[in-house]
């Protein structure tokens, strides 16, 4: 999840505390959709934010966590999952967040930290703690839910079926080879669901 600092965390002071990491946040997703991830260094957040290194590094341990969590900060949204019953609409809802999420040059920054992430350990930790795991485990619920109702197969592997829903849209992503278009995400949930659906 995102390192959001709780409340009972938070002591005397915590008005201003909050202001500067949420102007940490800002800052860097603005210099990451501005310049990529090699003009989001420690040095511009904390000029851009008005904050100090000491103050970025107090919640932060590296560059790639500020990013990530800068760029959940500005698509949180793409976690809004809502059960509704019908898992094929909800699926299709989730994928065209991301796909909306992922137009434009925002979908380049999250291609450039994937990309990344290949030769940086860290920041495929954080990325992957940050942004994929929270996704995963509010999907795995609705497919669970999906079991539980009699929808999708009892014996289908969730892990697997997650994979399966989101890999053409990171790959589309990565490999700019057609566009990711709502129609996309309609096709990929009817395309797999047809398989794993209980007879």
């Amino acid at each position: 999840m995102t390192s959001e600092i709780q409340p009972s965390a938070v002591g005397v002071g915590r008005p201003r505390s909050e202001r500067a990491r949420l102007a940490v946040l800002e800052a860097a997703a603005d210099l990451l959709i501005e310049g990529g991830l090699k003009s989001a260094t420690i040095e511009c957040i904390a000029d851009r934010a008005g904050v100090s290194k000491v103050t970025i590094y107090k919640w932060w341990p590296n560059r790639g966590a500020v990013a990530i969590d800068a760029y959940f900060h500005r698509y949180r949204q793409t976690l809004d999952f809502v059960d509704t019953g019908d898992v094929a609409s909800d699926l299709a809802a989730q994928l065209r967040l991301l796909i909306d999420a992922f137009s434009g040059r925002a979908g380049e920054v999250m291609a450039e930290l994937i990309g990344q992430a290949q030769t940086d350990p860290g920041l495929a930790a954080t990325l992957g703690s940050g942004w994929l795991q929270p996704r995963r485990e509010a999907t795995a619920a609705v497919l669970r839910h999906a079991i539980d109702r009699g929808q999708i197969r009892p014996d289908v592997d969730v892990p697997t079926l997650m994979d399966q829903l989101y890999a053409p849209l990171y790959w589309r992503l990565m490999m700019r080879h057609a566009p990711l278009t709502d129609d996309f995400a309609e096709m990929i949930v009817r395309n797999i669901l047809d398989g794993v659906r209980s007879a």
